[in-house]
């Protein structure tokens, strides 16, 4: 009689494949970099780089995170209203929908000389940019999800003579949360890219220019360190979004 396969609780399982996976991802950068060193830096590098000067890179992921988080803020807003209004108005929701598109498919590398030429050396083409970003993953995942409405919940409503305010707050917004917070992940994450991508070129502060600067210079660990950085950043921010979402969306 075979004895039964033990398994690994599922919850054990949940942490130890990552782990697992990243250690992989350890000693295939370690034996690169070990190996070929004009391609990775070792982790130990990369450790000694931001030891030594921690207050450089916390410096310029400030300028960048203010320009992510604006932009992050104006993009968003803007796309819920946009998106709100496109649920009752048909046309607009026509109109709005290509235009979003074309913003989304124009490369944010050819967007930003422009915003510079517009605006200056300051961090407005990068709010701008940022902003852009944002906007259309919110817009999409916003429309999407409030023009998903239980018809016979719509219908009860109706029955009970419930004003078009009631039932965008009662039933529409409600249910529409999930998706909108899913909308905010893509959306935050798309402006940190955004402000990153628009410091290539016009500025001096930034992780942006940070990278650039490392390029220049060929600076490997300078560069890697800065990319790490801005990676957890952002991961940060993704975990800052689904706290919000698990306070507000309780069912």
């Amino acid at each position: 009689m075979r004895r039964p396969v033990k398994r690994l609780p599922p919850a054990l399982l949940h942490w130890l494949a990552p782990a697992l996976l990243f250690f992989l991802i350890y000693l295939g950068w370690q034996w690169i970099a070990l190996n070929f060193k004009s391609i990775l830096p070792p982790f130990g590098a990369l450790g000694a780089e931001f030891l030594s000067r921690p207050g450089f890179y916390f410096d310029n992921l400030l300028a960048t995170l203010q320009a992510a988080l604006t932009g992050f803020a104006l993009g968003s807003g803007l796309a819920l209203v946009l998106a709100v209004l496109a649920v009752y108005f048909t046309v607009l929701r026509a109109a709005i929908v290509p235009v979003a598109l074309l913003l989304n498919v124009t490369p944010i590398v050819a967007i930003s000389p422009a915003l510079i030429v517009a605006f200056g050396f300051n961090a407005v083409p990068h709010i701008i940019v940022a902003a852009i970003a944002a906007f259309f993953p919110m817009l999409i995942n916003a429309m999407s999800g409030l023009r998903k409405v239980d018809r016979e919940t719509l219908d009860v409503f109706n029955a009970m003579s419930a004003s078009p305010m009631e039932i965008f707050l009662r039933l529409r917004l409600p249910g529409a949360l999930p998706e909108i917070f899913a909308g905010a992940k893509l959306a935050i994450t798309a402006a940190m890219v955004g402000a990153i991508v628009s410091e290539f070129m016009g500025t001096s502060r930034g992780i942006g220019a940070t990278i650039v600067m490392a390029t220049t210079f060929l600076n490997l660990a300078q560069m890697w360190v800065a990319i790490f950085v801005s990676a957890l950043t952002s991961l940060a921010l993704i975990g800052l979004v689904v706290l919000v979402e698990r306070a507000v969306i309780r069912w």
